[in-house]
């Protein structure tokens, strides 16, 4: 399986303008440099799409009972597109599983199960494009693969707690210009919240399942 990272630099929007390298001929051209002209971009999109269009699911990614007796608690999420509090673009692929039941031991709200579980998704980025990594000795043994693409990727939890709703970026009933929104807390879009069944063996169906 690829490797999954949560992605830490789009949950801190810098204060202010953004800056980014100025090339010059001559100049040593630094992994810093590139990486510094990649964020720069990055964080413009993210800061556009969050503050013009908000978050929030654009097409797809409902959420239906998965019908499974191997997962009573689980859901499917759908194929489809979003935008994530921090202004990521989120793209499901195709359909994915998610077990509820696996996420309770996350749950420290309540004695016993809890009544309501929330289908959350956030970004995170996965490292692809595997290459044999140079070595120095030589050696029989199978070489070393290294990464050598980051690509943009998601992560599907289940929230015990509701997260913060997003305030509407423009307030069309107002002749006043809308306030800058605050960068959230949570980096999850809320998908779905889900009625849960009396005991884990009890199936969920779609007359537990409220899409957002």
């Amino acid at each position: 399986m690829p490797k999954v990272l949560q992605n830490s630099n789009s949950q801190q929007f810098p204060p202010g303008t953004l800056a980014r390298p100025d090339y010059q001929p001559g100049n040593y051209l630094l992994p810093d440099d590139l990486q510094a002209g990649q964020s720069y971009l990055q964080q413009r999109l993210r800061r556009h799409n969050r503050m013009l269009h908000g978050s929030g699911v654009v097409c797809g990614m409902n959420i239906s009972a998965a019908n499974d007796p191997s997962y009573p608690w689980g859901i499917y999420v759908c194929p489809g597109y979003a935008i994530g509090p921090y202004g990521d673009e989120l793209i499901v692929e195709q359909r994915e599983l998610v077990n509820i039941a696996a996420f309770l031991w996350m749950n420290f709200q309540t004695q016993g199960l809890p009544g309501i579980a929330y289908i959350g998704i956030s970004y995170a980025e996965e490292y692809v494009g595997n290459v044999a990594a140079p070595s120095l000795e030589c050696s029989c043994d199978d070489p070393a693969y290294v990464p050598t693409r980051i690509r943009d990727s998601h992560h599907l939890s289940v929230l015990w707690t509701n997260p913060p709703s997003q305030k509407v970026p423009v307030d069309l009933c107002s002749t006043q210009p809308a306030a800058c929104p605050e960068c959230p807390e949570s980096p999850y879009l809320l998908l779905a919240w889900v009625t849960l069944p009396p005991s884990v063996g009890t199936s969920i169906t779609s007359t537990n399942i409220v899409n957002i």
